[in-house]
């Protein structure tokens, strides 16, 4: 059987500022580093065979103490990226609301029916999400370790649902350090 834990990285300042981070490397937090402490803890006797994570240092550091448990290597996959949002990055989401209202309105309706300014769509997303897990967990088995970012994380379930409606995507999200156990 094959076991697919998910983990959304832990806190970054900019998750506490309420700014879109998107492509943008920005690392963990105090808070954050004491979260990818308690989430490796609480994996720490699940028996894991092996760990992927986006290549941005909030999801990497959290794959990293995941990884010292279980004395595995660290696969980093640039499709795990979180969804690049262009001008919007960096901004805080009031910010965007404001310089950009029809948009961000329709953005929070529909993802699918908006592509931020300069960013990438959610199919753009979900496409490469897709191939990441065709190519690098399907064939596998045994129990693996996914850390990656809000938006991949919910495409992910997605994927796992066999549910290709994007417009979904904003009833997948997962919060802040956030685990999540899937059998297949």
């Amino acid at each position: 059987m094959k076991r697919i834990i998910l983990v959304r990285h832990g806190e970054t300042d900019w998750n506490r500022e309420n700014r879109i981070q998107g492509g943008v490397d920005i690392p963990l937090n105090e808070r954050g580093k004491g979260q990818a402490r308690d989430i490796a803890s609480k994996l720490a006797h699940t028996v894991i065979d092996y760990i992927y994570s986006s290549r941005l240092s909030r999801a990497l550091e959290t794959a990293v103490e995941i990884a010292k448990f279980h004395k595995l290597e660290v696969l980093t996959d640039k499709r795990l990226d979180e969804l690049r949002q262009g001008k919007w990055e960096g901004m805080k989401t009031w910010e965007v609301r404001r310089l950009y209202p029809d948009l961000y309105s329709r953005w929070e309706k529909d993802p699918t029916s908006v592509v931020p300014p300069r960013g990438e769509s959610a199919r753009e997303a979900f496409q490469r999400a897709r191939n990441f897990w065709t190519e690098n967990i399907l064939p596998r088995e045994g129990t693996g370790v996914i850390v990656a970012h809000k938006v991949i994380n919910a495409l992910i379930k997605l994927i796992l649902d066999s549910d290709p409606r994007l417009n979904l995507l904003w009833e997948k999200l997962p919060g802040n350090a956030q685990i999540e156990r899937f059998s297949l």
